[in-house]
């Protein structure tokens, strides 16, 4: 069974069949798509991420914004009622009896503080409506107390846990005066925390979201919508809560990312709390992760179809005519050039259709040039050369064309020459008979005088050969008289050699002589300044003026020897001279017959030379005169044979001319 992924080539093969275009088409599509939409929902992914972040970053600032007011419109509201009811004491003055009463007046008057105000003079009295201090009660010392007398305004203190009420709650004081405005005391109230825990249990973002407050001063969680968690402190907890007690300890108020949570800070005025809203990233994105799954699961559907549509488009625009141009290249390649492909379009594949078809009709033309030159060739092997192509040859194949027509003319003239040059030859090859006959017979004769004049030449060769010897020895004995005269000049040149350095050394004699008597001139002088001394010395002088007698005495002796000495070496040297110059000319006289000899050597090798020279050329004729009797001899066979090849020359033109007979030309 054949396997339906491979096709039959023209030359009877098989290869494997490929992807086809339209697969590769519909697949680049389809990856662009995918890339394009991937794309897409990045962006759209990103932009609304970031727009919901941003939304979620408002809500949590909002949020914060909106605990805090509110918590702060409950503390004034609490602070402003205690600051009136302490300024009512404090303006009316009010006296111990008054106070007491007043005091159990406030009781119930507000939730915050349902237990009423409550008063600490100076001298360490309290009154409550409902509290009997023990007697160790000292309220001088207590934080409230402190923190009240310092305080013209009411402010809030530490929250504590209240055993009685088994609720968290927070002092709140400022200082007392009377009417006269000196200090009385601390006026002060125990404010109950679940006002603010009701104001945070409302708040929720998202479904795990919200707000809580923390007393940073003591680090503890004073409301939140998880009661479980009021009074805990942040340092204690972990995850998100210690996170937050850092960031607080450290000051950095405002937005705050802790893992998978946004955390806005904030304080809130007039007191040491701090709000801290809180929602999650997830929560925060899970409708556009909703949304970004469903946009994905359009954008799927959407690829399908598009893909559908495109795998239809392209089997309708590419696939039909594609197949319909492989099908004609295969019967193309098959040898079937009786095709022509209907595809009609002013697209490339329309163009690619109309250059198939061009292509068709070339490879028909060709197969005519084939034909025509395959007969055109057939025609000159069997000698016919008046042939000429008919078609009009077009592309690589007018080349052939002119080709075949130099081929023409150059064989037409080639062979018409040779049938001119066949006549000439027969004609060349008798005279060239004709004449062997005659060298024959002139070279006979020349072989009889050639052996007389070798006989001449071997006597005369005899007698150069005994005057070559003669002048031989005559150049042997002018070599040995110039040798002897070249000896005799060099000893002479060692003796002026030896004169010279005679002289050279008495020049240096006379220069230490000249030396000998420059000491002794000084010496004398020296002699004769120490005589003008010893006299200028009188008696004392005396035996130095004798001794300097004898030193000039000896001095002007060394000078007499020295001038002596100059004048018997100038003599010399002058003698020495005469030598010399005798020497040289003696030389020079010596060299002079040397060169003479010489010269006499030379005309006597020159004619030696020549005599040789005459002797050999003399051999040299002999045996030129032999060479010529051997030619001659040669010459007369040679002429024999070439009146043989003349006849067999004159054979092969009468073979040659029935050849060319046998082409057709196209001037006959």
């Amino acid at each position: 069974m054949n396997n339906p992924k491979q096709t039959k080539t023209a030359a009877g093969g098989s290869r494997r069949r490929g992807v086809g275009i339209s697969a590769k088409l519909v697949f680049a599509v389809i990856v662009s798509a995918i890339i394009a939409v991937s794309a897409l929902l990045a962006v759209v992914y990103n932009r609304m991420s970031q727009t919901l972040l941003e939304k979620s970053e408002e809500i949590l600032r909002t949020t914060a914004d909106k605990t805090l007011q509110e918590t702060k419109a409950w503390m004034n509201q609490t602070l402003t009622m205690l600051q009136t009811q302490r300024d009512t004491i404090q303006y009316e003055d009010m006296d111990i009896p008054q106070m007491k009463k007043y005091i159990k007046h406030t009781v119930g008057k507000n939730d915050a503080y349902p237990a009423g105000l409550y008063v600490a003079l100076t001298d360490g009295s309290l009154y409550h409506a409902s509290f009997v201090p023990g007697p160790d009660f000292n309220a001088l010392v207590k934080s409230w107390y402190l923190d009240g007398l310092d305080s013209e305004n009411f402010i809030l203190g530490d929250v504590y846990f209240d055993e009685d009420s088994q609720s968290y709650v927070v002092g709140a004081s400022g200082v007392l005066k009377d009417g006269k405005g000196k200090v009385r005391g601390v006026a002060a109230a125990d404010v109950y925390l679940n006002s603010i825990s009701d104001i945070v249990s409302n708040i929720k973002i998202e479904d795990t979201g919200g707000i809580f407050l923390v007393d940073t001063r003591t680090d503890t969680i004073i409301g939140h919508r998880d009661e479980a968690l009021v009074g805990e402190k942040l340092s204690e907890t972990d995850g998100m809560y210690s996170y937050a007690e850092k960031q607080i300890q450290a000051g950095k108020m405002g937005l705050n990312t802790y893992k998978n949570n946004y955390i806005e800070i904030a304080e809130v005025p007039g007191s040491s709390w701090a709000a801290v809203a809180y929602v999650s990233r997830t929560e925060v994105l899970s409708e556009l992760n909703d949304l970004t799954q469903t946009m994905v699961k359009v954008s799927v559907i959407a690829i399908l179809v598009l893909t559908l549509l495109v795998v239809i488009q392209i089997r309708r625009i590419i696939g039909r005519p594609v197949k319909e141009l492989n099908l004609v290249a295969t019967r193309i390649a098959e040898g079937n050039l009786e095709q022509t492909i209907r595809y009609k379009s002013r697209d490339e594949l329309g163009i690619l259709a109309d250059n198939f078809n061009q292509v068709t009709i070339r490879l028909r033309d060709y197969i005519q040039y084939i034909n025509e030159i395959s007969d055109t060739l057939h025609e000159i092997a069997k000698g016919n050369l008046t042939f000429k192509l008919q078609n009009d040859y077009t592309g690589e194949f007018a080349k052939i064309k002119e080709s075949l027509d130099e081929i023409a003319v150059e064989l037409n003239t080639a062979i018409g020459q040779m049938s001119i040059s066949s006549k000439d030859v027969a004609a060349g090859a008798a005279q060239i008979s004709d004449s062997a006959v005659i060298l024959s017979q002139g070279s006979t004769e020349q072989a009889a005088e050639v052996e007389s004049l070798a006989g001449h030449i071997g006597k005369a060769s005899d007698s150069v050969q005994n005057i070559a010897q003669s002048t031989q020895k005559a150049s042997s004995i002018s070599r040995e008289v110039r040798g002897g005269l070249l000896e005799s000049n060099t000893k002479m040149q060692n003796m002026t050699k030896v004169i010279k350095r005679i002289s050279e050394k008495s020049n240096a004699i006379n220069k230490i002589v000249k030396t000998i008597d420059d000491i002794a001139f000084q010496t004398n002088i020296l002699a004769l300044n120490a005589a003008v001394e010893a006299a200028r010395a009188g008696d004392a002088g005396k035996g130095f003026a004798v001794v300097a007698q004898e030193v000039r005495t000896l001095a002007s002796r060394s000078a007499n020897a020295a001038k002596e000495t100059t004048e018997l070496l100038g003599e010399t040297i002058n003698s020495m001279e005469e030598g010399v110059s005798a020497a040289d000319d003696t030389a020079q006289a010596i060299l002079a017959a040397a060169g003479m000899a010489e010269e006499m050597d030379s005309l006597i090798g020159n004619i030696a030379d020549n005599a040789q020279q005459q002797a050999v050329t003399a051999e040299e004729i002999s045996h030129g005169i032999e060479q010529i009797a051997i030619v001659v001899q040669r010459n007369v066979g040679s002429a024999q044979s070439s009146a043989a090849a003349s006849e067999e020359l004159s054979s092969q033109a009468a073979t040659l001319r029935d050849l060319v007979s046998k082409f057709r030309l196209k001037n006959e």
